[in-house]
């Protein structure tokens, strides 16, 4: 499908995201003011992000600057009692014991029609237990699983007076992809998702006012090609599920495919799962489309941050390069300036917001100008091909780049490492992530692993590696969020191939699709959904170091924040107890605005643990 064809197919989507944006400025209580976790009263930095135009389809090669053109694929008290406020209990200091600390703002008013009600199903203003995790929403009156006087019966499609209907399409990426997800367990496939939807059905329907509904989660396998992307499958995939069960939320769980999110929303259905979007792509999908990551546009702006205030030789002089590889004496960076360069996917989204957004940001910030680029296609058969033209975009013969960022999905980075081992290319290694390679193992199972490292006994290139990660701590894999869900759901044991780090992933897009339709109330609809949104407060965030999920208006991505965090490949992880963590310094989690100037640079140690 090329661009041009597809933006004729597009073109009639203008008009209605038209309306349908301005029915969602009218709906009443859609603006509140929102508190941040660290108490500061406005939401600072959560406002609708400006970036860069969307586009649609996909070219099949990738693209460079700087070398060759054209990587693979890829706590808490309990509550009871009664209420008939007309507001939502609020304010959790946060939830103790294994579930953590949850910084849990106040919220706004009750979802239209609920007046008053039960709230003894509620802990701690929460509407489950936080000590299961602490993304639990806001308390909503009522009783769940109850009756509910008139819920308007059938408010839209996917909706009737007893059920809503959620589409689960598990991924296809194939065999190869597949066994690198497997080493850093985010592997889930259909077998295994029919197994959870049934749990996470379960706990939903058992803990969520859902006005005398219940939700009813279809799982299904994608009979598409997922790496690379193939949009002349995928795109009649989407038709076909929406035309077949008529879902009022289709899930998907990839970051590769911008242009299926696009076609759910031209079909008025609601989608989710989608990862590493940008802001532009949400707002111009609304209200039909959010992010259950952080957005594109809001971790390259706080990255452009750091390495602007923390980071950049442009702006201080004599800050330079400290944390590369010493295992090329001929090309040893350490003591230079840094000259940066990035590696992203060549998604039209992503690579437009890299351009339109970080390096906007980075000019602005710091006069930095990024010439060393390379965007990938998401095709793992031509890995090698791309990770030679990767390496010649970044190692130019003149003036190469010191300092690398990956904006990549997991299984990338595994290629991108290995090709720069094999070519003795010991750049300084970051990351400002919003597709979760901040898993501690995501490196231990790849990238410190022999697919992306062949030759340990020289060192890794991920050895030093250092940014901005997206989640928290992870808690133990024999008593996490994931874990603790799913048996709340009535599971007994995980299936063999989920690890508890996948089921938390899973289990927190689940919980953000329960809340968003909770607080829509008994009408329940696309614009009065996403009007609502931003009255479920936040939760998380600051000292926390549990990320911060909320939303604004505009502003339809759920994670807020970041944390600064360096890969320590000998400090036991608190996950599984393996060798490899991520490490957190510079206090709590940072918002826009809050990364220090640091004329040193950050608290980063050259030699790790």
């Amino acid at each position: 499908m090329n661009r041009s064809t597809v933006a004729r197919r597009y073109a009639p989507l203008v008009a209605v995201v038209a309306v349908q944006l301005l029915i969602v400025a009218l709906v009443p209580s859609t603006a509140p003011k929102t508190a941040n976790a660290l108490g500061t009263g406005s939401a600072g930095g959560l406002g609708a992000g400006s970036g860069s135009s969307s586009g649609v389809g996909g070219s099949v090669g990738g693209t460079a600057s700087g070398g060759g053109g054209g990587l693979g694929a890829v706590g808490g008290s309990s509550g009871g009692g009664t209420s008939s406020a007309g507001g939502l209990a609020g304010g959790v200091a946060g939830g103790g014991g294994s579930g953590g600390g949850t910084g849990a703002t106040a919220v706004g008013s009750a979802p239209p029609g609920v007046t008053s009600g039960d709230t003894t199903h509620c802990v701690g203003g929460r509407e489950f237990d936080p000590a299961i995790a602490y993304w639990a929403p806001p308390c909503v009156p009522g009783t769940p699983g109850a009756a509910f006087p008139n819920n308007g019966g059938g408010t839209y499609q996917g909706v009737t007076g007893d059920t809503i209907t959620i589409i689960d399409n598990v991924p296809n990426y194939g065999a190869e992809v597949n066994a690198i997800l497997q080493a850093t367990g985010t592997l889930e496939t259909v077998g295994d998702a029919q197994v959870l939807d049934a749990a996470w059905q379960k706990f939903i329907n058992d803990h969520f006012v859902l006005y005398g509904r219940k939700v009813h989660i279809v799982t299904h396998g994608d009979e598409c090609q997922d790496v690379p992307p193939d949009y002349n499958c995928l795109i009649p995939e989407m038709d076909r599920l929406i035309q077949t069960y008529h879902p009022y939320i289709l899930y998907f769980s990839t970051p590769l495919c911008s242009a299926c999110f696009q076609e759910i929303a031209r079909l008025h259905t609601v989608g989710m799962g989608g990862q590493g979007f940008s802001d532009n792509l949400l707002n111009a999908n609304a209200p039909y489309l959010y992010g259950n990551r952080e957005s594109a546009d809001r971790i390259e702006k706080l990255f452009a941050q750091f390495y602007c205030n923390q980071l950049s030789s442009k702006k201080v002089p004599g800050r330079n390069v400290k944390f590369g590889g010493h295992q090329n004496p001929a090309q040893d960076f350490n003591g230079k300036p840094r000259v940066l360069g990035v590696i992203s996917t060549n998604d039209p989204d992503n690579e437009n917001t890299v351009k339109n957004t970080l390096f906007s940001q980075l000019a602005a910030g710091c006069g930095e100008t990024v010439t060393h680029t390379y965007f990938y296609d998401q095709d793992i058969n031509t890995a090698a091909r791309q990770v030679a033209a990767s390496i010649a975009a970044m190692n130019t013969p003149t003036n190469p780049a010191t300092t690398v960022l990956c904006l990549c999905d997991q299984v990338a980075p595994s290629f991108l490492y290995d090709g720069e081992q094999s070519n003795n290319y010991w750049p300084e290694n970051m990351i400002a992530t919003d597709q979760d390679m901040d898993l501690d193992t995501v490196p231990q199972g790849s990238y410190e692993a022999p697919q992306g490292c062949p030759s340990p006994g020289v060192g890794c290139e991920y050895d030093l590696a250092f940014g901005l990660g997206m989640r928290g701590p992870q808690q133990s894999q024999n008593n996490n969020e994931g874990l603790r869900m799913f048996k709340a759901g009535g599971g007994s044991s995980l299936p063999s191939g989920i690890t508890p780090i996948n089921a938390t992933l899973i289990a927190q897009d689940m919980i953000q699709m329960a809340s968003l339709i909770e607080n829509a109330g008994p009408s329940l609809n696309p614009a009065t959904m996403q009007g609502r949104a931003p009255n479920l407060g936040s939760v998380g965030g600051g000292d926390t170091n549990q990320p911060l999920l909320s939303y604004a208006p505009g502003n339809y991505g759920w994670f807020q924040d970041a944390r600064i965090v360096y890969f320590d490949k000998n400090r036991p992880s608190s996950y599984n107890g393996k060798a490899g963590t991520y490490v957190q310094v510079e206090g709590g989690r940072k918002l826009s605005g809050q990364f220090p100037d640091l004329p040193g640079g950050p608290p980063i140690p050259a030699v790790r643990s």
